[in-house]
């Protein structure tokens, strides 16, 4: 299929491109679902990330837990946008089932915690609530928030896509939200870095400029 006809061709074009790959979706979905689950599974033994002088001094910032959530409308939107791009889509899809599968499996044989403070009242306090209540404080290192993000910002950076810099921007508030909102800590966050970096050179070595739509989707 070549890149753009998804885009120029409407819904049908992109259903088409949809079927196509349905697989691979429904494995990178169930890969996440098997991720989130591991930290439902009782019984495990629990180890402490400790906090460093860095989150210490770092506040509790209820507010930023808009940006810690909208790594989901940034995962779902990306899979949009790049359904019709299946030479861009897959080896993100691919980068995301890996990470998962390698997180799920580490978690279940070493599950880490942090420390949460309490929670403030204020702006955001509703938002980082339900995130807490609905989260069960563990998988904390690596951070996958960190390591997601960091994936998506370096596919499009890798095609040089037109929005590579608004997405880079955007993964970089999220990884600082996994702090503001104590979701994680420091060394959660360098681990999730470290964590991404081998997939993103193994995963991504066939991504170049030019996967997507010319003049449109890349400069």
């Amino acid at each position: 299929m070549k890149a753009g006809a998804g885009a120029a061709g409407g819904w049908p074009a992109w259903r088409s491109c949809f079927l196509a790959q349905r697989w691979a979706i429904a494995a990178a979905l169930l890969s996440f679902i098997g991720y989130f689950g591991t930290s439902r599974i009782p019984g495990l033994t629990v180890h402490r990330v400790p906090a460093t002088a860095i989150d210490r001094f770092i506040p509790l910032l209820p507010i930023t837990a808009y940006g810690y959530v909208s790594l989901y409308p940034l995962l779902l939107g990306n899979l949009a946008w790049l359904m019709p791009h299946p030479p861009a889509l897959l080896p993100l899809l691919k980068a995301f089932i890996l990470a998962n599968t390698l997180s799920g499996i580490w978690f279940v044989c070493y599950r880490t915690t942090v420390d949460r403070p309490p929670l403030p009242d204020g702006a955001g306090a509703g938002l980082l609530g339900l995130v807490w209540s609905a989260d069960p404080p563990f998988n904390a290192l690596p951070s996958l928030h960190t390591a997601y993000s960091l994936l998506i910002a370096s596919a499009h950076l890798r095609w040089r896509s037109r929005v590579r810099w608004p997405i880079t921007a955007w993964a970089a508030v999220i990884i600082a939200t996994t702090l503001t909102t104590k979701q994680h800590v420091f060394l959660d966050v360098v681990a999730g870095a470290i964590f991404a970096a081998p997939i993103i050179r193994w995963m991504f070595g066939s991504l170049r400029p030019g996967q997507l739509e010319a003049g449109a989707d890349y400069q």
